[in-house]
């Protein structure tokens, strides 16, 4: 089937595209942008498998305008929809297609962006940074005004996990500065999860609730929410829940159970809706299955510290609620959220002190080193490599490496063989490295 027919079995498909979402036909306009503009109608009222098969004719639709340039650029556009969505692999196809059909730096830098977006999907935080810094500095730099709130979310998101505040708090005013004064951006990028997350480090969770509960009874602010983070919506109905807002709760898990029947093959949504169910019903097997049905190692981690908790209100015995526990500290480990697992730790430590500190990292004992930073630290100059040091903190190689590099920033080492050298030194409080490290 040519490109043009498939175009037309497209937008003749009442299902694939219904006919207000058909894109115009103007003589002077790009068509793969047409069918962008049409796919971001389609993904705004949920019609997921319209917009999806829409900006993928986009991506394959050649234009006597920009030539290869446009449907390179529309396939990267979709590869950002199908991460949120958590169809990574099939992202990662189109941004190959990309680099091998445009050379161009421009391209190249969307290109960072976009797979800074997909490492952090799967929990690449170290290769998501690198890639983000890289690619934004582009994206500034020629002015690709609807690309750069790409850069700003991954940056903010990426700081979250790490519980760098500052940081997130900086990228995340800047992407609310691109709502406030209407700067484009794509559907697909809406920045609602991290700028809620941000009022809550900023503000705690008690003063944002009416926030919360005002997104809740929206059936297109929650719509929005969840088609860039399925998993969201537990997070406010724990919230809901402990405001003892339980009637909001349930319209909002109306709304994602809508969205999980309109899009049946989305997994990701079909285990946010009953992520959120589990939690109104304090069901276990709901939350168990839930995590089942996840594939982003950040959801999972959270559905399994749900399950903690029931059991531990519960009084269940300590066995049962650490072992859920444990596989939410893995999860969130693998998904690079190092603060998410510590506060866990420290629920596990009220059951199983042992447990808590025997197969997580221990505390910091040099100044200026993260617990976590440490723990890399320490095992580095005990001679791992940085997969042995992957496996036994259940993080990636990306995320080693990354902290890694701040280490060695902070101490003033050069090389691995350098921080072995030196670690008696730094662990005792060597009065120069202690200084070097403040002023790092």
């Amino acid at each position: 089937m040519s490109v043009r027919t498939d175009c037309e079995h497209i937008l003749d498909d009442p299902e694939l595209c219904p006919p207000h979402l058909r894109p115009s036909s103007s003589p002077h306009g790009c068509p793969s942008f047409e069918l962008l503009v049409s796919a971001g109608d389609a993904w705004r009222v949920a019609h997921v498998a319209s917009a999806c098969s829409l900006a993928s004719v986009a991506s394959s639709t050649s234009c006597s305008y920009g030539g290869d340039l446009c449907p390179s650029l529309a396939g990267l556009q979709l590869a950002l929809l199908l991460t949120n969505l958590r169809r990574v692999d099939e992202a990662r196809r189109l941004v190959r297609r990309a680099g091998e059909v445009a050379d161009d730096a421009r391209v190249g830098g969307i290109i960072s962006l976009v797979e800074a977006r997909i490492a952090l999907a799967v929990g690449d935080l170290g290769e998501a940074a690198e890639l983000c810094g890289a690619g934004l500095g582009i994206a500034q730099e020629h002015r690709l005004t609807p690309w750069i709130p790409v850069g700003n979310l991954v940056a903010a998101a990426t700081a979250l996990r790490v519980g760098e505040v500052a940081p997130m708090v900086q990228y995340a005013n800047a992407l609310k500065e691109d709502v406030l004064f209407g700067r484009e951006t794509f559907p697909w990028n809406s920045p609602i999860w991290l700028i809620l997350q941000t009022a809550v480090a900023e503000r705690g969770r008690t003063a944002v609730v009416p926030l919360a509960r005002e997104l809740l009874e929206s059936a297109g602010a929650t719509r929005r929410l969840l088609l860039t983070e399925p998993a969201a919506l537990a997070y406010l109905v724990r919230m809901m829940l402990a405001a003892n807002e339980r009637e909001v709760a349930t319209v909002g898990t109306g709304y994602a159970t809508a969205l999980a029947t309109r899009n049946p093959d989305i997994r990701a949504f079909s285990a946010g809706a009953l992520h959120a169910r589990g939690l109104l019903a304090g069901d276990v097997g709901m939350l168990s299955r839930a995590a089942a049905g996840y594939t982003d190692p950040w959801a999972r981690a959270s559905a399994h510290e749900d399950s903690g908790t029931l059991l531990a209100e519960a009084g269940e015995p300590a066995r049962q609620v650490t072992e859920y526990y444990e596989l939410a500290m893995r999860a969130y480990a693998e998904a690079g959220a190092l603060r998410d697992s510590s506060r866990v730790r420290s629920k596990v430590r009220g059951f199983d002190r042992s447990a808590a500190t025997g197969s997580f990292w221990p505390a910091s004992r040099i100044p200026g080193l993260t617990d976590t930073e440490y723990a890399v630290a320490k095992l580095v100059s005990n001679g791992l490599t940085n997969a042995e040091v992957a496996g036994q903190m259940y993080l990636s190689r990306h995320t080693v490496a990354f902290h890694l590099r701040k280490i060695f920033q902070k101490v003033g080492a050069r090389s691995r063989l350098e921080l072995a050298v030196r670690w008696n030194e730094l662990v005792a409080g060597e009065p120069a490295a202690e200084r070097h490290i403040r002023a790092v």
